[in-house]
């Protein structure tokens, strides 16, 4: 008892005061330091500032966060200036964020990094509805992707499609995977088999995909792609595919799902923040080695399967351009919320991160879109057991660094890039006339921040890369240098040998405008649209349409849905009571939706969304209406023939909230379209006519759907002025006929 006695009251003896004191004071001490040096920081960036040039290209990077480094390796290599702490008195070119677009409300100006509403858009839920849209218009073309059903609002209908798989005994046993609405990184993503396996007591909305278990393997692995696209403007709607990616691979040889393997997380799932903690992780820096490898690398090993990697690649391409035309609408309605017309604000662009999977037999299949995809250069590495620590990884060095530098390339101002190349070929040839000036000395070569790095040319296959050593080649157009073991330059003999190696100013000129112009054609970036896909892609675009009609009809400035006032509006300014739409009617189909859309997405019926019907609801009444009362063969000429009669009604070619609509890359005729003029062809085919159009092309053009009259007749009618009355051949109707005042 009384060694208890004694140990218990050692145990409640308190510690030394002095050693606490000391402990406390080396704190306070190390944080009065790290503040001191954050101040003499931000005073240094302040005071540099004061003496920057209004043509410097300028960078904010106070919120970038994990992006820091691949950041400032591309400011430093392009010249840039970088703002660590912000900029006060100006806003900079370029705001670099690393998580949303709302979280820096200050910014007026520049651009931003960012797109409004962007992670709610690439939320699993919503980027499979505009999908899911899609396919309901294009059953052929949307076809990429997975079923999807959304829990717990579908719970039904998956229950019963999982019933009615087990009763035709499909084989293998269908399994399907589960994934949280919001999440990332794997976080909460499980397999299941039956219906009562899944769990909703969180609360939380889910997606239910039907798992792909046909899948393409490498080394009895499976593994998928992440592609980095770049989405520069909305309006005019520009984005391209960065040429180089990441493979990542899962960490358990792959099996056949079965009730012992289904949780196997290392070898279902390829997330590489998941298998990065399992015991197996391969962390070679060979390219066709370890559980990440590069795109190129993997498309190399296709290939050499007897497989074509470059119909991949283009099949990868389309899925790209599909898919982001498909959520362009949303993101219209955000942008406007978020920036109304009139309003100063950023313009903004944003790199997106696509996850591909290749099936057995290589088709591509799109598992969800990453609005924040990491850019971040190190990698964790498990030094002793527990311990980790973070090292640079090459592969993710060689696919981010060009990414963020080209991306930079593109986004900044043009005239200030103009000038900047001015600047640094002036700066270039002072340094050559300096030099030049010393009769027997040279000057010291350049130190080499950066020895080399790896540019991916855009019109090369993905086997082929060029390493090129910058800081050798800027250094070899002032000097001439033969760098030694100790870091000195060559001495040139004579005078003579010197000036017979001097190149004349025009020959600077020459190689300073091909290094700059050799960077941007090199680009690791390649435009799918416009440049490639514009006339495959133009007639995806009719839901951008239905989007200025939501924007119109809104009422209240920044808002994201519409109330029954706005949409007895729309009913009523559009005329469909001409079609048999009454006012009981519409109000009914508008309480009908916005009851389901409220059902379905339960986390987003308060807040900032506010109460009303969503774009989504809003769609799915256009698409009803064109059901009942615009009926056509496919359900996408309904949507066509509505948007047309609405677009009329409206005006909306002499309004300027056109500029909501879909850009077309045509000249438009100045013809006006009337009903019953000979003339009464869709729309969209009058707007894709341009003014060199010719009477054969009209013909050919429409020679299947119109029954159209002589080229006698046509030419007749060019020839007149006024008013005048064809008369076809009989059995046909008379058809009133009005030239346009634009035409004279």
């Amino acid at each position: 008892m009384a060694a208890s006695k004694s140990l218990l009251d050692s145990l409640k003896k308190p510690e030394p005061t002095n050693f606490r004191m000391t402990d406390f004071r080396r704190e306070l001490h190390l944080r009065h330091k790290r503040e001191e040096h954050a101040k003499k920081e931000k005073l240094r960036a302040l005071q540099e500032s004061k003496y920057v040039s209004r043509y410097a290209i300028t960078i904010d990077t106070s919120r970038a966060r994990s992006n820091c480094d691949v950041l400032r390796m591309s400011i430093k290599e392009l010249g840039f200036k970088e703002y660590p702490f912000g900029r006060k008195d100006n806003c900079c070119d370029v705001h670099w964020h690393a998580c949303h677009f709302e979280e820096n409300p200050e910014v007026f100006g520049g651009k931003v990094n960012k797109f409004p509403g962007m992670s709610e858009i690439c939320s699993k839920m919503t980027l499979f509805r505009c999908l899911d849209i899609m396919r309901d218009l294009f059953p052929t073309d949307y076809d990429f992707y997975p079923r999807t059903w959304y829990l717990p609002a579908q719970f039904h209908e998956f229950s019963c499609e999982i019933r009615k798989m087990h009763e035709r005994r499909v084989k293998p046993k269908p399994t399907f995977i589960i994934k949280p609405d919001t999440g990332a990184q794997g976080d909460g993503i499980y397999l299941l088999r039956e219906p009562n396996e899944y769990s909703s007591l969180s609360g939380k909305c889910h997606v239910a995909q039907e798992y792909m278990s046909n899948v393409y393997l490498i080394d009895k692995f499976k593994f998928d792609f992440r592609i980095y696209v770049l989405l520069k403007s909305l309006e005019p709607l520009e984005f391209y595919i960065c040429q180089e990616g990441l493979a990542r691979f899962s960490t358990l040889p792959y099996e056949n799902p079965t009730n012992k393997n289904i949780h196997e997380s290392f070898m279902h799932l390829t997330n590489y923040s998941l298998n990065k903690r399992s015991s197996t992780f391969n962390r070679s820096d060979r390219d066709d080695e370890g559980s990440k490898r590069t795109l190129t690398s993997v498309l190399r090993r296709i290939a050499m399967n007897g497989h074509d990697s470059n119909k991949v690649w283009k099949s990868i391409e389309r899925i790209v351009c599909k898919t982001i035309v498909a959520i362009v609408p949303e993101m219209k309605v955000e942008y406007q919320a978020a920036i109304p017309p009139g309003k100063t604000g950023p313009s903004c662009f944003q790199v997106l991160g696509f996850d591909i999977l290749l099936l057995q037999n290589l088709k591509p299949i799109l598992l969800e879109i990453n609005a924040s995809p990491s850019l971040s250069l190190d990698s964790e590495q498990e030094v002793s057991p527990g311990v980790f620590e973070y090292v640079l990884s090459p592969k993710d060095e060689e696919v981010k660094y060009p990414l963020i530098r080209d991306t930079l390339l593109h986004v900044v101002p043009i005239d200030k890039l103009k000038y900047f190349r001015k600047k640094k070929k002036q700066r270039l040839l002072k340094k050559l006339k300096a030099s030049t000036s010393q009769k027997g000395k040279r000057p010291d070569p350049p130190v080499k921040q950066r020895t080399s790095i790896v540019i991916i040319k855009a019109d090369e296959s993905d086997e082929e890369k060029r390493e090129v050593n910058v800081t050798q080649q800027m250094s070899e157009m002032h000097m001439d240098v033969d760098s030694h073991g100790d870091g000195t330059a060559r001495d040139v003999n004579s005078d003579d040998e010197r000036e017979s190696n001097i190149k004349s100013d025009t020959e600077l000129d020459e190689e300073v405008d091909n290094y700059f112009e050799t960077k941007l054609r090199e680009s690791c970036l390649k435009q799918l649209y416009p440049a490639i896909y514009d006339e495959e892609c133009e007639r995806y675009r009719i839901l951008e349409r239905v989007a200025g009609l939501f924007i119109f009809f809104l009422g209240i400035r920044g808002s994201l849905r519409i109330g029954p006032t706005g949409f007895r509006t729309f009913a009523r300014k559009c005329r469909l009571n001409r079609k048999g739409m009454t006012n009981a009617s519409v109000d009914i189909m508008y309480i009908d939706l916005q009851r389901r859309w409220d059902h379905m997405n339960p986390e987003r019926t308060s807040g900032k969304k506010g109460n009303g019907l969503c774009y989504q609801g809003f769609l799915d009444a256009c698409i009803e209406i064109a059901r009942r009362k615009f009926y056509a063969p496919t359900k996408i000429e309904m949507l066509e023939n509505l948007v047309d009669h609405c677009e009329l009604n409206l005006n909306l070619r002499d309004n300027d909230l056109a500029n909501n609509l879909p850009r077309l890359h045509f000249r438009r005729l100045g013809l006006q379209y009337r009903q019953g003029s000979m003339y009464a062809m869709p729309r969209r085919v009058i707007d894709q006519m341009t003014e060199e159009t010719t009477i054969e092309d009209l013909l050919k053009a429409h020679e299947k759907k119109l029954r159209q009259p002589s080229r006698e007749d046509i030419e007749a009618f060019l020839r007149k002025s006024r008013r005048m009355i064809y008369q076809p051949s009989s059995g046909s109707r008379v058809i009133s006929v009005t030239k346009s005042p634009d035409s004279e």
